[in-house]
């Protein structure tokens, strides 16, 4: 705020205390409700009955917006701004100056929800300047349309150390109906200082639905939805940046969605459905955090780049999130990001430490269905990076590409189904394994383990094999089931669509070293993929396959039979005796053979194949002695019983 700005300002204080009374004796229609951060109902109630304004603060005429906040700056206590302006239907305040900054500590409620008409605030007669400028801590803005502020003009700002302000349920950079730009230049400035602000909401949001409730529609700006500058502790929660008021189409900000530059330590987004942002369609980047100074953001459980269901994506003409310029130590997680025609998530230009962790990039929001972004799912040109957890898939360029930089570790995550490599090192090439692993460059090219076999034998799997690397050194080994294997490049290599467990192995002083590591639940068919991730989280590509094999063991060949007739020696009148023995316990079929004369003496009969425990063969010669026996068999193997003999007259 420049000293022409407060000496107007101050100029309007002695008029606006003499008229507080009479603005404050009219009555709004809707109830006055307690302000949402200092729980107390208002001290003093101003009311706005004109869409008039004459753009001068010293003789601001009694009823206009200008009035009202002039009157507000200047009394005691938090303060509310209602609006009763005669007629029906939208009520636009054509300000022909920059309006009053809200200079007041204790603050105040511009409340465009307590009229049944909607409030527009066109602020296109002001150039290089905010449609609504705050400079002072506790104030609430909701319900109102801001737009048309010219130059580099925001709807809303809020700046020199504005704190503590909520911004709700606001229609800024749009027509009245949220259907159509009407930009400013950027949405919503925060900068200098300004902390600890609230932009949106969660009471009245409908998640998966339109802008409601608390939701900021911050869409058609001619430069960003919000920009965070040199600010910290701010919320950015419930919001529409870049779509139209439906949530099904967009009305692009002409530059990001959300810009964060040196800022620290804000949050864009939560981990509940009423706190998700909906970032799509903005031209460039739809969240941004750039600049050294923008340290330990956090953006969690967003919509970037989808409908606000989540299961469409709309068009997004750039990067979906963009960590650039020495922005350290940022957290990105648990949002979806997909649908982009340039990265899912870009990390480069010196930012570091990025943790990109539990989103889905490339995929809907509940299922899998195919919103690729047409690069890379995820890209880092840096060092430190953490990329685990996340379902990455459907990408027309490699899933998680490490173009540069080392130690980023890629783990445990969902990869699939993308266009050329599930995870690369460096160029656009797969990086076979070299003896030792001495070689540099992205991850430093580290190599992947060998699987020597994936055997199955329907409850376990088994995977063992081996890796060689740098000796005398510590590997986290991450292995992955996949239907089927890519072929890409002409090498049979993975992708990870699966995680199932890791284990570890130590290279000896030749850099061999040998793992072996048991799953349950596995398919019973299918290929294994595995990673190696060395002690200082440098990441391998993904591995040959290896398919499985079922190898069931076989059962123990059940017991021997128990005969019990013909009882041995019996002579027997019946021609062809009955056959019959005791069931073997794990016994499949049972094979019958009967000889003349002894033990050893010519078949006269045999079948290999009895399911039952007796048998009846067909009439054999009389006058002779038979000797019969009956092995048990399964799929272990057969266990014949003693001989028996009979006598047949």
């Amino acid at each position: 705020m420049n000293l022409k700005k407060i000496a107007v300002a101050l100029g309007g204080v002695a008029m606006a205390t003499a008229l507080s009374l009479t603005n404050a004796a009219a009555s709004p229609q809707k109830p006055n409700t307690e302000n949402p951060l200092l729980m107390q109902a208002p001290a003093n109630v101003f009311v706005v009955t004109s869409t008039a304004d004459s753009g001068d603060n010293t003789n601001a005429a009694p009823g206009t917006l200008r009035r009202a906040i002039l009157n507000a700056n200047s009394s005691p206590g938090h303060d509310e701004i209602d609006f009763n302006i005669p007629g029906s239907g939208l009520k636009t305040i054509t300000v022909v100056n920059y309006l009053p900054d809200l200079t007041d500590n204790a603050g105040v409620t511009i409340n465009g929800n307590s009229s049944d008409d909607k409030i527009e605030i066109n602020a296109s007669n002001v150039n290089d300047h905010h449609g609504l400028q705050i400079v002072s801590d506790n104030n609430v803005i909701k319900g109102l349309i801001i737009n048309g502020a010219q130059g580099g003009g925001a709807g809303i700002a809020l700046v020199n150390g504005a704190s503590n302000n909520v911004i709700i349920g606001n229609r800024i950079g749009t027509n009245a109906g949220g259907t159509g730009a009407k930009g400013n230049h950027s949405g919503i400035y925060i900068a200098n200082n300004s902390n600890n602000n609230i932009i949106g909401g969660t009471n009245g949001v409908s998640p998966g639905g339109a802008c409601t409730g608390d939701c900021n529609l911050l869409s058609g700006n001619r430069n960003h939805g919000i920009v965070i500058d040199h600010s910290s502790g701010n919320r950015i929660i419930g919001n529409f940046i870049g779509l139209n008021v439906s949530g099904n189409g967009v009305i692009p900000n002409g530059d990001d969605g959300i810009l964060v530059g040196n800022a620290s330590n804000n949050t864009i987004g939560g981990n509940s459905a009423a706190e998700r942002n909906v970032i799509s369609g903005n031209i460039t980047i739809n969240v941004e955090l750039g600049a050294s100074g923008s340290q330990n953001n956090l953006v969690q459980g967003n919509y970037i780049g989808t409908n606000s269901a989540g299961n469409a994506a709309l068009s997004n003409p750039g990067t979906g999130v963009e960590l650039d310029n020495s922005a350290n130590d940022n957290v990105i997680d648990g949002n979806v990001i997909s649908g982009h025609k340039s990265f899912g998530v870009l990390v480069f230009k010196g930012a570091v430490r990025a943790r990109i962790t539990n989103n889905r990039i490339g995929v809907a929001a509940n299922s899998d269905a195919n919103l690729g972004n047409q690069w890379q799912g995820v890209e880092v040109q840096t060092n430190g990076n953490t990329i685990a957890n996340n379902r990455i898939a459907f990408n027309k360029q490699n899933g998680v590409h490490v173009k540069g930089g080392i130690a980023n570790a890629v783990r445990m995550n969902s990869i699939f189904n993308n266009g050329v490599f599930g995870i690369n090192l460096g160029t656009d090439a797969f990086t076979e394994n070299d003896p030792g692993d001495g070689d540099t460059g992205a991850n430093n090219l580290q190599n992947f383990p060998a699987i020597g076999y994936a055997k199955h034998d329907g409850t376990t799997l088994s995977v063992a094999g081996g890796l060689n690397s740098r000796p005398n050194t510590r590997y986290t080994l991450d292995f992955f089931y996949n239907p089927s294997c890519d072929v890409t490049y002409y090498h049979p290599v993975g992708e990870g669509s699966q995680y199932l467990g890791s284990t570890t192995t130590t290279t000896n002083g030749s850099g061999s070293g040998t793992w072996q590591i048991s799953f349950s639940g596995v398919p019973t068919s299918g290929v294994i993929t595995g990673t190696a991730t060395d002690s200082n989280n440098n990441t391998s590509e993904f591995s040959y396959c290896e398919t499985i094999t079922l190898s069931v063991p076989l059962p123990p060949p059940p017991p021997a039979p128990q005969l019990l007739s013909p009882v041995n020696g019996e002579s027997v009148s019946k021609n062809p005796p009955t056959l019959v023995w005791a069931a073997s316990p794990g016994a499949t079929y049972y094979r019958v053979i009967i000889r003349v004369g002894s033990s050893k003496g010519a078949i006269a009969y045999r079948n290999p194949h009895v399911t039952s425990t007796t048998f009846t063969p067909p009439k054999l010669s009389g006058g002779k002695t038979y000797y019969w026996r009956v092995r048990a068999c399964n799929g272990g193997g057969c266990t014949g019983s003693v001989w028996f003999h009979t006598f047949l007259p």
